[in-house]
């Protein structure tokens, strides 16, 4: 059965982002029993950051450039692999979203950790959900070009038109994954795939069939 907190009245997919928003998400998270991968290797992290950007709530994103090792081009989250000094993911996913957006870490609320995913990679990734009330234009941002080459948002109610959004069906797993549209870059894959379960166990919207019993 999919998970939900549809009990604890965020079941309406919110049209502004505050401290009380805040404040529930935390909540949220703190009660979930978050699913953990455990493998032998390197782990990565990657920061789920939202933001009110022009008065709308918003999803930032960034595009890889084709200078890094994997996933090149692709449309990503901020976030990466572990170094050795990091002391957890949260370490782990602020220091990328330092060294790739060129903000300090202190910007970000942090709200809390969602479930485990696996990169096509293989490996675990851990997604750290953050909070950023006074974002700076995305224009503006003087970003690491070694490491992304754009970074944009997209508001929920672009993820949430059906005229932008798409679904990809994958036969490993029988698994359906939306495919975003709306901006210039799709976001789709493991970046969809954990936009989509996190909206669905807020219980803000609920976009691909839960034929895996998983989201």
């Amino acid at each position: 059965m999919a998970e939900s907190f549809h009990n604890t009245a965020m079941n309406d997919m919110p049209s502004y982002l505050d401290a009380a928003w805040a404040a529930k998400v935390k909540t949220a998270l703190a009660s979930l029993t978050r699913e953990r991968v455990s493998r032998p290797g390197r782990r990565a992290a990657v920061l789920i950051l939202f933001a009110n950007v022009d008065g709308r709530p918003s999803i930032v994103f960034t595009k890889r450039s084709e200078k890094v090792g994997t996933h090149k081009g692709q449309v990503s989250f901020p976030g990466g692999m572990e170094d050795p000094e990091d002391e957890n993911a949260t370490a782990t996913a602020l220091r990328e979203f330092e060294e790739e957006l060129g903000l300090k870490a202190s910007v970000v609320q942090v709200l809390g950790l969602f479930h485990d995913a696996i990169a096509i990679t293989g490996v675990p990734v851990t997604p750290v959900v953050g909070f950023c009330e006074d974002l700076p234009a995305v224009n503006q941002l003087d970003f690491s070009e070694d490491e992304i080459e754009a970074v944009f948002t997209l508001s929920f109610g672009e993820l949430d038109d059906d005229t932008q959004r798409t679904t990809q069906y994958y036969r490993t797993g029988n698994l359906a994954i939306p495919v975003f549209d709306a901006g210039n870059w799709p976001v789709w894959g493991l970046t969809a795939y954990i936009v989509d379960r996190f909206f669905k166990v807020m219980g803000w919207a609920d976009w691909t069939p839960d034929n895996t019993g998983k989201h």
